[in-house]
C-alpha cells in the first residue's frame, strides 16, 4: 500500500512493483545482476525508476 500511496499507483500496479523490488533485493543479496522491469506502462516505469530499479519499455 505504501507504494500505491507513494506513487499514486492502481493496485495490480503496486503489487507488481512490489513483486520486482523483491526480487531485485534478492538478485543483489546472492551477488546476481539486478533485474529489469519490463513494462509499457508510463506511470509504473516512473515509479519503478523512482525506487531505483532499472525500466526497459518495449514500446520505446
Amino acid at each position: 500500500m505504501s507504494l500505491a500511496r507513494r506513487h499514486g499507483l492502481r493496485g495490480y500496479d503496486a503489487v507488481h512493483l512490489a513483486a520486482c523490488l523483491e526480487v531485485n533485493a534478492i538478485h543483489i543479496d546472492e551477488g546476481a545482476d539486478p533485474v529489469t522491469l519490463v513494462s509499457s506502462d508510463d506511470e509504473l516505469n516512473a515509479a519503478a525508476e523512482a525506487e531505483g530499479l532499472a525500466v526497459l519499455n518495449p514500446l520505446d
